[in-house]
């Protein structure tokens, strides 16, 4: 008996990965990265990388090594900015992609599967307040207004012929998803994620929507709790049509955001700049989501309000900025502030326990002090192209920054030390 969460390495995977394994479950994930996240596959009974949803004959592959699944999330599909920009490619993904696994879900006898839709579908036909995932159902024929709405609407099709087959689909209408990572998708309602790591930065903001349209939101623990509430309901509980739930959060426009960010920088100043399609998508989309339905049916309600939410954000994305401004200033030993290559390989060096006065000039290749010499050089020049320095020999502040966004010092060694099967004694502390 486990959970299969295809998609599992983004931004709603991976919360939903450990909140199913905090809990007990067994826990299958899968993704297009070529290799899962190691604190991914840590948490899971099995892990698959280079799973591409598009690809009928590894998704089929995927469920019949995987006997024991019995619930399926799908949660693979790119956010409502990224399928503006390709369309087509979002359509092999999402509509596509759940083809494949409703398919691989019948041959293999799964019923449960889970999908998160989005606000995303609701098209400028649908109320405004108290929105409900029962409106979508009960109004096939509205348009959306945009190709990411066509597509979860293609979704919620092929599941629900998929339940006429015996199937056990369910859905739920998520809000924006904030949370505090470092890094997010190309989605409309992450403006606001985006204003608060600019003011952790100390610097300014442009508004890419007007400032006073009200979307809603969720931050992320409200979502865990809703998705696994909707996932665990017994079917017999589950009266709304198509066994559709809106999970809310939290409403607020980008005014009232600014405002509670400046309880945190009094001097955070914003301005608009108004992102044309990120624009229409605010506009086009509900200003509050029902609390109603998932209270009766799922017993969920949302508890994180925006001042919550807010701190919460401002104070992981201000730990995450000092955290990398201390590896910097480690690596950094002149103090000039950008980094050289000697520099890191020096750093390097104390990182792998490497003496100080061994030089690979100086003794055999063959000895096992020269040959972390050689990968401190190769890891180097690898750390120096993935960072993607633009001034050469030197890596400035911002660059590092942005670059421990996806990764660290440590865990980037750690990956290095993997791929070449060396044996070191690897000081992991940064």
């Amino acid at each position: 008996m486990s959970t299969l969460i295809i998609g599992a390495a983004g931004a709603v995977g991976t919360r939903l990965v450990r909140a199913l394994a905090s809990r007990g479950d067994k826990v299958v994930v899968a993704d297009r990265l070529p290799k899962v996240p190691a604190f991914l596959a840590q948490q899971a009974v099995a892990a698959y990388g280079n799973i591409d949803v598009r690809d009928a004959s590894g998704i089929m592959k995927l469920f019949k090594d995987n006997p024991g699944v019995t619930t399926v999330w799908n949660l693979a599909a790119p956010l409502s900015v990224d399928t503006a920009m390709d369309p087509a490619v979002a359509e092999a993904v999402t509509v596509g992609g759940m083809k494949n696994v409703l398919d691989g879900m019948s041959e293999t006898g799964v019923r449960r599967i889970c999908f998160t839709d989005s606000i995303g579908s609701f098209g400028a036909t649908a109320p405004r307040t108290q929105c409900t995932a029962r409106w979508l159902t009960e109004n096939p024929t509205q348009d959306p207004g945009s190709d990411y709405g066509r597509q979860k609407k293609g979704c919620r099709e092929l599941m629900n012929e998929f339940a006429s087959r015996g199937g056990d689909p369910r859905f739920a209408v998520l809000p924006g998803v904030l949370h505090s990572k470092a890094v997010w998708g190309g989605g409309t309602t992450e403006y606001a994620l985006d204003a608060m790591q600019a003011a952790a930065r100390g610097d300014d903001y442009e508004c890419p929507i007007d400032p006073s349209v009200v979307l809603p939101m969720i931050y992320v623990t409200d979502l865990m709790r809703g998705l696994l509430s909707l996932q665990d309901a017994p079917e017999a509980q589950l009266s709304e049509p198509e066994r559709g739930y809106c999970i809310p959060g939290l409403s607020f426009n980008a005014e009232q955001l600014f405002k509670e960010i400046r309880r945190h920088k009094p001097d955070f100043k914003t301005s608009v700049n108004l992102n044309e399609t990120m624009n229409k998508f605010a506009h086009l989309w509900p200003d509050v989501l029902s609390t109603k339905e998932p209270e009766a049916d799922l017993g969920y309600a949302p508890h994180v309000g925006l001042r919550e939410m807010v701190g919460h954000v401002m104070m992981a994305q201000e730990e995450f900025l000092a955290r990398s401004r201390v590896v910097f200033r480690m690596v950094d030993d002149d103090g000039n502030g950008t980094l050289s290559k000697k520099e890191m390989n020096m750093f390097l060096h104390d990182l792998l326990h490497v003496p100080e006065d061994i030089s690979s000039t100086l003794m055999p290749e063959s000895t096992p002090a020269a040959h972390k010499n050689m990968l401190c050089r190769e890891l180097t020049e690898k750390a120096f192209q993935d960072i993607g320095v633009k001034k050469a020999g030197e890596i400035s502040y911002p660059e590092f920054h942005n670059w421990t966004k996806r990764s660290t010092l440590c865990t980037f060694v750690q990956d290095f030390i993997k791929e070449k099967g060396a044996d070191i004694d690897f000081m992991n502390d940064d």
